[in-house]
């Protein structure tokens, strides 16, 4: 027989409406810029493993904690990474009359609530640096995007204030 179930239609998910993004930028304080100019962000996390097979006959027979690696992209309206540049530029160290932004570190709060819910989703993109960026220009009517490389140091998840985090 088939499944007769129908899907709960109580609950309500956060969706990308749902989304507030801000940058806080350290250097002299902590400067906070709200990121509504982003039209996307990805990030993925994962924790590599060593193995100790020895004479097994090539079975497992422990590993190590292992070590994690992070990584992101956004992709900003061109507002927006000027915004982002701005920002990054008033506390980047200078050589000349050049502000090298690769060098300043920033947290990126990624938070959704859905409409009538309590439930704060966050997560945090630690110790941010700005490592490049790519346009891809073409015809037509809709804004510009550009989409910048980050290299984040660790990916919080954060529940009820507490860090979940792989390694």
């Amino acid at each position: 027989m088939t499944n007769q179930a129908y899907p709960s239609l109580n609950d309500i998910e956060p969706s990308w409406a749902d989304i507030s993004c801000t940058a806080q930028i350290s250097g002299v304080g902590v400067s906070v810029l709200s990121m509504v100019d982003i039209a996307a962000i990805k990030w993925s996390r994962k924790n590599e493993v060593g193995e100790k097979r020895g004479a097994s006959g090539g079975r497992v027979m422990s590993r190590t904690t292992g070590q994690g690696s992070q990584e992101a992209t956004a992709t900003l309206y061109r507002s927006g990474k000027r915004n982002l540049i701005t920002s990054l530029a008033q506390v980047a160290p200078r050589r000349g009359n050049q502000a090298l932004i690769s060098l300043v570190s920033f947290d990126i709060v990624i938070q959704h609530t859905p409409p009538g819910s309590f439930d704060i989703f966050e997560v945090w993109l630690k110790g941010c640096r700005y490592l490049g960026d790519s346009d891809d220009m073409k015809e037509g009517f809709d804004p510009d995007k550009v989409e910048i490389t980050l290299n984040p140091i660790e990916i919080a998840d954060v529940v009820d204030g507490q860090e979940i985090v792989l390694l």
